[in-house]
């Protein structure tokens, strides 16, 4: 009896440890990229000579999803679900003094969002469009989406803005 008890603790300690684990376990390709000044890691850039956090599709799909439709600027009316830029920021803790991200797009292509616009606007990281995966034809797997829907968003962020195949989303002050 006493070996079960302690058997099943083992059992439980190791389920509590693969729950809180999983969201940080990449077992896909790194699809996006986050650093700068944050909290939780789970990757080292010896480029960088930092810790990083890197994540597969799989892992933002576990984040908690937001649902839109906006009309792109390039491609007309279109429903995006993806994770918020400010949930995003919350998951790996940056600091508090940061100001805005540079959101990086594979072609090199940099651009820059306030932090304090992501988290009053549902800016998006989008993994989805109309339900379907977005092709890297359309600006995927991830592309950096603005709610034109909401009065003076567009007048912030103009449609060049619109970040097609996100890999890196860089965290400063």
């Amino acid at each position: 009896m006493k070996r079960m008890v302690g058997v099943g603790v083992v059992l439980v300690a190791l389920v509590s440890l693969a729950a809180w684990a999983g969201p940080w376990v990449r077992t896909g390709d790194v699809a996006l990229t986050i650093s700068g000044p944050m909290v939780l890691m789970n990757a080292w850039d010896e480029a960088r000579g930092a810790g990083v956090c890197q994540l597969d599709l799989d892992m933002i799909k576990a984040l908690t999803a937001t649902t839109y439709t906006v009309t792109d600027p390039w491609l007309g009316e279109k429903k995006y679900t993806g994770v918020l830029l400010s949930d995003l920021l919350k998951w790996v803790a940056i600091d508090l003094f940061a100001q805005k991200v540079v959101v990086v797009a594979s072609d090199g292509m940099e651009f820059v969002v306030q932090i304090k616009d992501a988290n009053q606007y549902p800016i998006m990281i989008a993994y989805a469009s109309n339900d379907k995966v977005i092709k890297a034809s359309s600006g995927g797997p991830l592309k950096l989406v603005f709610p034109y829907q909401i009065e003076g968003v567009e007048a912030l962020y103009a449609p060049e803005q619109w970040s097609w195949y996100v890999i890196e989303i860089r965290v400063e002050y």
